[in-house]
């Protein structure tokens, strides 16, 4: 969130990067409650009720991105990031069906959240 333009005084540069060190950095919690689901992001293990959610990984992929930005808009193409990698061949609806599946495993297991979509921008976790 900052640049400094050539040429630089190392003066500069110094007193910019203590400053940027002195900024408290965000923590992420390891483990997120939302409604009965209970996501570890270590692990990377879902849970309701005590009881392991049996996702395949990419949906526990799909689900971790949701839960890091819980409460906000993640991009589709911030999906596929998180999801796929750089040699993946990415079929146009397979992300569609993670999260058509993963919709439904959450339902069924009675989990108390859902995922939104929200049309032009992306998909949203959210408490039930």
């Amino acid at each position: 969130d900052d640049y400094l333009v050539k040429p630089v005084a190392i003066e500069e540069l110094m007193a910019r990067i203590r400053a940027v060190s002195r900024r408290p950095t965000e923590m992420v919690t390891p483990v997120l409650q939302l409604g009965r689901l209970r996501f570890d992001f270590e692990s990377l293990q879902a849970q309701v009720e005590g009881q392991a959610l049996a996702l395949p990984r990419r949906q526990l992929l799909v689900l971790q991105a949701l839960a890091l930005r819980q409460g906000r808009t993640v991009t589709r193409s911030g999906l596929e990031e998180a999801v796929y990698g750089f040699d993946d061949d990415i079929q146009s609806n397979a992300l569609d069906a993670h999260i058509s599946k993963l919709r439904k495993a959450l339902q069924q297991a009675g989990a108390g959240v859902e995922i939104h979509v929200i049309r032009g921008v992306g998909y949203l976790l959210a408490e039930a």
